[in-house]
C-alpha cells in the first residue's frame, strides 16, 4: 500500500461515497457491517478529479447520443464498438479507476481497502452470468 505523498494540503474537499442501493445483490445487512462510508472523505488533487470528470462527461454525452441514434436507426452495435475503440474508452476508464484507487490506497487502511475491493468484486460484469439481466438505472 502506498504511503501518502508529502505536499501541499488540497484546498478543495472532494468526497468519494457509495450508496448501498447501487450494489445489486448485496444484502443491506452485510453492507451495514462494513465500515461506515456515509461520512468518509477522500482527498484527491483537483487536476486529477477534473481529468476524470472530463472523460466521464465525454462518455456519458457520447453514449447518450449513440443511444438516440440507435433508437432512430442511424447507428448500430458496430457504431458503439467503433466509438469504444476509437475513443480509447477502456484505457481512459481504467485510468479513472486508478486515480481513485491511488487516493483510497493512500488514505485508508489495508482492511478498509480490502472491504472496498470486495464490494467492487461484487459488481456486474459484461459477459458474466450475473450481468445477463437488464440493468437498472443507477444514474445519480
Amino acid at each position: 500500500m502506498a504511503a501518502p505523498v508529502p505536499g501541499p494540503v488540497p484546498t478543495s474537499k472532494t468526497s468519494i461515497w457509495a450508496q448501498t442501493s447501487i450494489w445489486a445483490g448485496v444484502p443491506a445487512l452485510e453492507l451495514n457491517q462494513l465500515m461506515d462510508m456515509s461520512s468518509r472523505e477522500i482527498r484527491m488533487p483537483l487536476n486529477e478529479v477534473v481529468a476524470v470528470l472530463q472523460d466521464l462527461n465525454e462518455f456519458v454525452v457520447s453514449l447518450d447520443q449513440l443511444g438516440s441514434r440507435q433508437a432512430f436507426g442511424t447507428a448500430d452495435e458496430y457504431t458503439v464498438g467503433k466509438f469504444v475503440a476509437d475513443w480509447d474508452v477502456a484505457r481512459r476508464l481504467s485510468r479513472a479507476r486508478r486515480v481513485i484507487s491511488v487516493a483510497l490506497d493512500a488514505q485508508l487502511s489495508e482492511d478498509e481497502n480490502a472491504e472496498i475491493d470486495a464490494l467492487c468484486d461484487q459488481g456486474r460484469f459484461y459477459g458474466t452470468h450475473s450481468a445477463t439481466s437488464t440493468p437498472t438505472d443507477q444514474s445519480s
